[in-house]
């Protein structure tokens, strides 16, 4: 029942971007009145993006620990935190950390499920780490299975550094690390 309430709200969805295209996109920091919005996104996105790779109740775990409004607000306080936004309302975000000196990881990239591969994830990789002067390199993980985003970050220039196991919640992910050393702008994705 709940996965069908899911397509029924994703099919709303398409129509109400159906005009996106031709809407003004901005990238900008996140504010604090974005976390009801990043959190709608990141239980859409991960319900979408993870369905054949994270049981459900392990996804659910996480976004209940992670995306809760108080967990989401800290996160926009204390790190770098972009939204993509057409007309005002915010379609996806991306969580950057700067980890040691002179490197950063994107710990969090997603955009609303039904606007993917039409440019406005190259459009906020770009800006977001323009608008925090983010260092190279910067590391990002990728679980196995989720080839949209694999291939999407090769585009970008990123390289395979290391694959791993990793126990999230209990449940073992195969997981690859990729590192960006030189930022390649453009590609529609």
């Amino acid at each position: 029942m709940r996965f069908l309430s899911r397509e029924k709200g994703y099919e709303q969805e398409k129509q109400n971007f159906k005009g996106v295209f031709k809407m003004s996109v901005n990238v900008r920091k996140a504010k604090l009145d974005d976390a009801a919005a990043i959190k709608r996104i990141a239980e859409n996105s991960w319900h979408d993006t993870y369905k054949n790779i994270i049981p459900l109740d392990v996804q659910d775990h996480f976004l209940n620990k992670f995306y809760n409004l108080e967990t989401l607000q800290n996160r926009i306080g204390a790190t770098p935190f972009a939204v993509i936004e057409t007309e005002g309302e915010v379609i996806g975000f991306a969580n950057f950390v700067e980890l040691a000196k002179g490197k950063s990881e994107l710990s969090a990239f997603y955009l609303n499920p039904v606007l993917k591969q039409k440019g406005f994830g190259t459009r906020l990789l770009d800006e977001g780490m323009s608008l925090f002067h983010l260092p190279l390199p910067m590391y990002v993980n990728v679980e196995k299975g989720n080839d949209e985003a694999y291939r999407f970050y090769l585009r970008k220039g990123f390289v395979v550094e290391e694959e791993f196991d990793d126990d999230f919640y209990g449940y073992t992910l195969a997981t690859i690390r990729l590192h960006l050393t030189h930022h390649v702008e453009g590609d529609e994705e």
